[in-house]
């Protein structure tokens, strides 16, 4: 059995707090925290763990600037000095360590770092911190977990391995295991500390990883569905070991709703696939639920999302997924920028998928997401040919397999993005190589696949959010893009049609229904004007449903 020690929980604190002061304020643990930290987990299957992938930005410390390690600080608000370390012979690995020293503030000398995670799926893995450690005083590791600030005084949480370790001469590495089960949290900061006065710390070799126990996977499908207010979502849910289904034993499930409430509850596991309905409740206007099942003693996670919907809306989209005829089994891949590449998950590929597979049955669809964010025509086109040093190149890995039946296009909105640097005259690609490469992509589908192409036109965009945000740009004296041009996005769209036409292609407008649409900022990020809302990506998502039942 593997027991990963209980954090100790110093309550909601700033991270400018003194940890003196900090440590003064450790309390009994709430059920909140109890969630937060795993305390004991039974090993599965094999007891040597999967390698980890390192989640640390410049865990080596081996990049360097100004002397600090990059991707690493110190506050200026903590205790302590950091600097770096080219002594031969001071590192664990490589050529460099870090130095951590302490200093007396609040009334104790201590010394600290920290970096900021960019891991978007805390909820639920299991985490594992190391590093290598040596000197004198004491070491632990830590992080600071962050919820939203609008809704929590104060927003920050701090937590600290159980034991400090005492440093030596010998390098030794500090490990600290934890997984996080509050869907509250949003970020995430790992930090290390040194304590005791005239004490140091050399660091080196940090990693940071989530990791599952081998031969253990769990599975939930459908990975995302639509239901209207006051019914059930239906899951099924399969947890192997070694390719047998577990069929006792409890997982946890953790639900987010839309308005940002949560629930944790144990889902039995009494069959080779569970059933688990959820109810989606019937107040508020619907939105997305996240649901989170998570088996604690092997780390395994599995992720869904439902959109809750209004019943006339779920009646339309039944409608016009039963008009459906498609040929099966069929093969769908999508090629596309930011509007699907980001979301992932409860994006319009995700509902159109979901839908899809209602109507053709079991096993009968498969889908790719190839969307890549900030993609162009010419970005695409390189990565089809397999250009080496081409934007996100792995993106298009293995593209046409399995063969699609069916391939989507959908661009366009970085294509027509103008500069300020020719007083919004110059696009991102110009109309000429816009349409040469547009019909090399598409004859490559084409002759590769067999496929049959589908051209969406790029939406509409709601211009003067776009042009509010270039104008602040532009009073910053910053040189920057403007997007979302009617003039450009329709001169753009009607070379997409053309092409599409000269090519045997079918051609979907969603330009005109997006400019049309009555309530269209509702359509669209408030923020920038371009990207889809969760209205927008259900709207796109009909449209193609639509074009699929003509």
């Amino acid at each position: 059995m593997l027991c990963f020690p209980i954090a100790r929980t110093v309550g909601w604190e700033m991270m400018f707090q003194p940890p003196n002061r900090v440590a003064e304020r450790v309390e009994t643990m709430t059920r909140r925290a109890r969630l937060s930290i795993l305390t004991c987990a039974v090993v599965w299957g094999l007891s040597v763990l999967a390698a980890p992938t390192n989640l640390l930005k410049n865990g080596s410390f081996e990049s360097v600037s100004k002397g600090q390690p990059r991707d690493w600080s110190l506050p200026e608000y903590w205790s302590g000095t950091l600097a770096t370390d080219e002594t031969v012979g001071a590192a664990h690995g490589g050529k460099r360590s870090v130095v951590l020293h302490t200093a007396l503030k609040s009334g104790r000398h201590w010394g600290r770092m920290l970096q900021l995670q960019r891991t978007r799926n805390l909820l639920g893995p299991r985490f594992r911190y190391t590093m290598w450690a040596r000197g004198k005083g004491t070491f632990l590791l830590g992080g600071i977990e962050y919820r939203s600030a609008e809704k929590f005084t104060p927003h920050y949480q701090y937590r600290w391995q159980e034991t400090e370790t005492v440093l030596t001469d010998a390098w030794q590495q500090v490990t600290y295991e934890f997984s996080i089960m509050d869907p509250e949290v949003i970020r995430l900061a790992l930090v290390a500390e040194v304590r005791g006065e005239g004490s140091v710390a050399y660091l080196d070799d940090a990693e940071f990883a989530t990791f599952v126990q081998p031969g253990i996977s769990l599975l939930a499908t459908p990975p995302h569905a639509m239901v209207p207010l006051g019914q059930q979502a239906e899951f099924q849910v399969r947890l192997s070991n070694n390719g047998t289904p577990v069929t006792k034993g409890m997982l946890t499930l953790l639900a987010a709703a839309a308005d940002g409430l949560h629930s944790t509850s144990d889902v039995p596991l009494t069959a080779d696939t569970t059933i688990h309905r959820h109810d989606v409740g019937t107040g508020g206007d619907g939105g997305i639920q996240r649901l989170t099942f998570i088996h604690p003693e092997s780390g395994a996670v599995a992720q869904v999302s439902v959109d809750v919907v209004p019943p006339e809306l779920f009646r339309e989209f039944e409608a016009r997924a039963e008009a459906v005829k498609l040929p099966t089994p069929a093969r769908l891949l999508i090629i596309g920028d930011s509007l699907t590449d980001q979301q992932r998950g409860e994006n319009y590929v995700d509902k159109l998928a979901f839908w899809l597979e209602r109507k053709l049955g079991p096993n009968a669809l498969t889908w790719r997401n190839a969307g890549v964010g900030g993609d162009y025509i010419s970005r695409v086109w390189q990565r089809m040919q397999g250009e080496a040093k081409a934007y996100r190149a792995n993106m298009y890995e293995n593209l046409f397999e399995p063969k699609p039946s069916h391939v989507f296009f959908f661009l366009g909105h970085n294509d027509t993005k103008v500069s300020s640097t020719s007083g919004y005259t110059k696009q991102c690609v110009d109309p000429v190589t816009f349409e040469e490469q547009y019909r090399l992509a598409i004859q490559k589908v084409k002759e590769e696949t067999g496929a049959t192409v589908i051209v969406l036109s790029a939406t509409s965009s709601v211009f003067e959010i776009c042009k509010a945000n270039a104008d602040k740009r532009k009073e910053a004296g910053k040189a920057h893009n403007m997007f979302g041009k009617p003039e450009e996005l329709e001169r753009f769209n009607a070379i997409a049609q053309r092409v599409a036409a000269d090519l045997g292609c079918e051609f979907l407008d969603v330009y005109e229904p997006t400019r049309t649409y009555p309530d269209k900022p509702s359509l669209f990020n408030a923020r920038d004007g371009v990207h889809l809302s969760a209205a927008g990506n259900r709207f796109i998502a009909l449209q193609i449903l639509k074009h699929l039942g003509r």
